[in-house]
């Protein structure tokens, strides 16, 4: 299979989980992505594309975000993506991809024992910090992020609307940081990410409609399905990379 189709395949996928659960995208993107390309380009070309959404996330679901957690998650990740994007120039991919798996683990234990975050501003914060480090290392905030929400009982059209709006954020932090800390930004990104942005598109308006036939529980399961699945492939791939 070439590059493109590769490219075209994997954005699609990504782009269905992250319209069904308003995340998703990189975890599933940048595993896929690195099949063919370098593994910090992966996670340049899945921030790129979610740099490139975000005016449409925002347009759609402004009016249906938690404002307040979306504020303090912002601003902990604000402090801490630059962080993330430093020693993403600089670890070997295989130690990212298992420290990777390590967090979503541990995230994805704490959602199956139903543990409650309380409120108040410091797990909010905690999850932000969390969410911008993975950011920047790795183009996946994901799961502190959803944790919060989950562990919080929020609402899916709470949590799904501020999940989305969330990465959009973070996302163009981490693109900044990592594009002023590696020059391994260029034109033949710049090109992917146009192609694979209408396969962005698509599986995005594909995963709405299947959104809005669940309910809240059923989202639940969705989420803490996808965490799972991400995490045991990166955790697989980084795991190989040691054998």
């Amino acid at each position: 299979m070439n590059e493109i189709m590769v490219l075209f395949v994997a954005t699609l996928a990504a782009g269905i989980l992250r319209g069904l659960t308003g995340f998703g995208f990189a975890l599933a993107a940048v595993p896929l992505f690195s099949l063919r390309i370098d593994p910090l380009e992966a996670v340049f070309l899945a921030q790129i594309l979610q740099v490139a959404a975000a005016p449409t996330d925002i347009y759609h679901n402004h009016r249906n975000v938690d404002r307040e957690a979306l504020t303090l998650l912002c601003s902990g990740a604000l402090v801490v993506t630059p962080i993330g994007a430093y020693f993403a120039t600089r670890l070997p991919p295989d130690v990212m991809r298992l420290a990777i798996a390590i967090v979503v683990f541990l995230g994805l234990i704490a959602l199956l024992a139903k543990v409650k975050i309380c409120g108040g501003r410091g797990p909010v914060l905690a999850a932000g910090a969390t969410a911008g480090l993975l950011s920047g290392l790795a183009a996946m905030p994901g799961p502190p992020a959803v944790a919060y929400f989950l562990g919080r009982g929020i609402g899916k059209v709470e949590s799904r609307a501020s999940l989305l709006l969330f990465f959009a954020f973070t996302a163009v932090i981490a693109l900044v940081s990592l594009a002023v800390g590696s020059d391994v930004m260029g034109w033949h990104l710049l090109l992917s990410a146009a192609i694979g942005y209408p396969a962005m598109l698509t599986g995005t308006w594909f995963g709405e409609h299947l959104f809005h036939r669940l309910g809240d529980g059923h989202y639940r399961i969705a989420a803490i399905t996808v965490l799972f699945i991400s995490a045991l492939l990166t955790g697989a791939k980084g795991l190989s990379g040691f054998l």
